[in-house]
C-alpha cells in the first residue's frame, strides 16, 4: 500500500505540471541592435557599440539599453508575431518595485527602436542570425547573440 501511494502521490505530481514551450521559431533569443535607418531622412545610426537589446521568449519581448538605463531592467511588451509581422503592445517599465508601470509616453522607447506604445513591425528579415524589422519610421537592424 505505501509504494502505491507514493507512485499515485509522484503521477499526481508529473501530471499537474505543466512545462510551457514557445514556438517563436527564429525571433525567440536574445537580439542586439546593431542599426537603426530613418525612413524619412534616409540616414542611418550605427549601434554596434552601444549596448540595446531586445530578449524575446515565450509571449514577452523584454527590450532595455544598459548604456542609459539606471536602476532598472528596461521594457517587457506583449507581442505577436504573424507571418510577416510584428506588433509590440502594452508596454511596461520593469520595476517590480514599483508594480512594472505602464508606458504612457511613446518617447521613452524611442532608443530601443520602438516608435509608438502600440507599435507594428514590417519583419523584413528574420533568420538564425539577422533580424531587420521596419515601422513607419525606422528600420531596425538586429544581430543574433
Amino acid at each position: 500500500m505505501r509504494h502505491f501511494l507514493y507512485i499515485l502521490g509522484i503521477g499526481l505530481l508529473l501530471t499537474s505540471c505543466s512545462i510551457e514551450t514557445s514556438d517563436n521559431g527564429d525571433l525567440d533569443g536574445y537580439w542586439h541592435l546593431v542599426r537603426v535607418d530613418t525612413l524619412a531622412t534616409g540616414t542611418s545610426s550605427d549601434l554596434s557599440e552601444a549596448r540595446v537589446f531586445w530578449g524575446v521568449q515565450l509571449r514577452l519581448i523584454e527590450a532595455f539599453d544598459h548604456d542609459h538605463d539606471t536602476g532598472h531592467y528596461g521594457y517587457l511588451f506583449n507581442f505577436e508575431h504573424q507571418g510577416q509581422t510584428l506588433r509590440l503592445y502594452n508596454g511596461h517599465k520593469h520595476e517590480r518595485e514599483k508594480g512594472d508601470l505602464l508606458v504612457e509616453d511613446a518617447a521613452t522607447l524611442a532608443p530601443l527602436g520602438i516608435s509608438s506604445l502600440d507599435d507594428l513591425f514590417t519583419v523584413e528579415r528574420l533568420d538564425g542570425d539577422d533580424m531587420v524589422l521596419r515601422d513607419d519610421k525606422l528600420r531596425l537592424w538586429f544581430e543574433k547573440m
